[in-house]
């Protein structure tokens, strides 16, 4: 007896189960006849080949399936996520059944990368492979909608509960504070402390070692998380580097080595208990790259105050390393002296040019200087009426001439004996730019400790 049924199914955001059945020769409709499943073909995708999206079905060569159990894969792989449309077609013979997959891949911006914060008893490669095994069509990214997140969370759990790790598996989907969209969904173990014993830098000279390992001191102690690494490496050890001119120094994320627990059991073949409370050795891969010197330095844009003014405030030696740090420094004190003379808004881009060959910076300091603002309102708050009146007598800033940042906390700091004595005072200044006007009004509040 020969029968043939095509079902087309199409999906919003996932696959839904409806399918139409031509009946056979005899009457019997095909969702109730099984025969062997001996071949599956699957086109559309081009992430997933044949044999990992059988794994995925829940579908096996050999098996006896019927129609109910195409509908049931097709709606198993759509419920994933992965997939926006699809259909599927069979056909069968006394030889068995013929089954093809038509598969179109979610857009790729509507996958997300998976991040794995503390599974710390299994490299990369390691805990890749074991998801595979469990969730076939797991390849790093999931989707933002779907069960294969959950279903990627149950895999984690089941890996650590076979080999007697102890935690709880958790996820977040993370994006930006802004509530935008989704760019990560992040996995850690919960339910067990996992500290740092000591931090190893991977790929550092003997000479910065040490110098990493200082910056580095805060970690020991601290919870391990691959976040928390990535965060000391931009903000505590990358200065390390950039202030010797190591300006494309790079970390790459981090690894841990668990600490050996030690032996309490008289019996070394019974297995110990899983810890709650385990020490690593957390592992920074360091990619310090080669050292740049400062070629010249050129100043562009600026107008109300001259090169002579603003140079000299710079220190980028030509032929020696170039200090990113120290220049960071020195561009908030050019910035500084700018809002001094009134000029509020003002923002200086470094804009560094690399010679790898030479192994040279040249570095453009863009200024946009902005409008010039002049003072507007001056208000005290907090004091009694005499008080007040002589600090604004005392005041010499008027109104309409051009502002200066760095007037408040000087006036503050050669006017104490003008305010009441034997209190304390908490002192707060507060600027308020008008764009339209191009004014400052400035509050300057006192209120007792």
């Amino acid at each position: 007896m020969n029968m043939a049924a095509r079902v087309i199914l199409a999906l919003s955001l996932l696959l839904s189960a409806a399918a139409a059945q031509k009946p056979s020769a005899s009457g019997k409709a095909s969702s109730v006849t099984a025969y062997k499943l001996i071949a599956l073909k699957v086109t559309g995708t081009t992430r997933y080949t044949d044999k990992e999206i059988l794994a995925a079905s829940g579908l096996q060569l050999g098996q006896n399936a019927a129609d109910g159990d195409f509908k049931e894969a097709v709606q198993r792989l759509g419920d994933s996520g992965l997939f926006s449309n699809g259909s599927y077609s069979y056909s069968s013979s006394n030889a068995g059944t013929k089954l093809e997959l038509q598969l179109a891949d979610t857009d790729q911006s509507k996958l997300v990368p998976a991040q794995f914060e503390n599974f710390v008893w299994f490299t990369d490669a390691e805990l890749l492979a074991a998801l595979q095994r469990r969730v076939p069509l797991f390849k790093q990214l999931l989707p933002v909608t779907g069960n294969l997140p959950d279903r990627l969370a149950e895999a984690l759990q089941a890996t650590l509960t076979e080999k007697q790790f102890p935690g709880r598996v958790d996820f977040l989907r993370e994006g930006d504070e802004s509530g935008g969209a989704l760019h990560a969904i992040v996995y850690r173990v919960e339910e067990v402390s996992i500290r740092i014993r000591n931090v190893e830098f991977l790929g550092a000279s003997p000479d910065e070692t040490p110098l990493l390992t200082t910056a580095a001191r805060r970690l020991t102690g601290a919870e391990y998380a691959r976040a928390t690494l990535a965060a000391a490496a931009k903000f505590d050890l990358l200065p390390v580097y950039l202030q010797r001119g190591y300006l494309k120094a790079a970390f790459g994320p981090s690894d841990a080595r668990v600490v050996p627990e030690p032996s309490t059991t008289a019996d070394a073949q019974t297995p110990a208990e899983p810890h709650s409370e385990i020490q690593v050795d957390a592992i920074v891969p360091v990619m310090p790259g080669k050292v740049y010197s400062t070629s010249s330095v050129d100043w562009k844009g600026n107008s109300a105050l001259t090169t002579a003014e603003v140079a000299p405030l710079v220190h980028l030696p030509p032929g020696q390393p170039a200090d990113a740090v120290r220049l960071l420094r020195d561009v908030e004190t050019v910035t500084k002296l700018y809002r001094s003379r009134g000029y509020m808004t003002v923002q200086v881009k470094p804009d560094a040019q690399f010679d790898d060959e030479k192994s040279a910076v040249h570095y453009d300091l863009n200024v946009v200087e902005g409008d010039l603002y002049k003072m507007g309102d001056l208000e005290i708050a907090g004091l009694d009426t005499q008080s007040k009146a002589r600090l604004q007598a005392a005041w010499t800033l008027r109104e309409g001439q051009p502002y200066n940042a760095d007037y408040p906390r000087k006036f503050l700091a050669d006017t104490r004996d003008l305010v009441p004595r034997g209190v304390r005072w908490a002192m707060s200044i507060h600027e308020t730019l008008d764009a339209k006007y191009k004014t400052v009004d400035v509050e300057i509040r006192f209120k007792q400790q």
